[in-house]
């Protein structure tokens, strides 16, 4: 397979390579993610979190479920 299409403006190299970075950078914002709700567990405790998360989820639900 020859390494860059005809009609492509990039290498199957350079979309390989992209495509990692891509899921390296989605590792650390999970990472980042997963920290950030830890240290806020250590200030707020679970059961206000939980609430809130709750309540986020919900109207995320009712936000892309809603008929268009």
């Amino acid at each position: 397979m020859a390494t860059e299409y005809k009609t492509a403006i990039y290498t199957h190299d350079r979309l390989e390579n992209a495509r990692t970075k891509g899921q390296v950078i989605g590792w650390v914002q999970g990472g980042a993610a997963v920290g950030a709700l830890l240290f806020l567990l250590q200030f707020i405790g679970w059961i206000p979190l939980i609430a809130v998360a709750s309540l986020l989820a919900f109207m995320g639900f009712k936000i892309a479920s809603r008929k268009k």
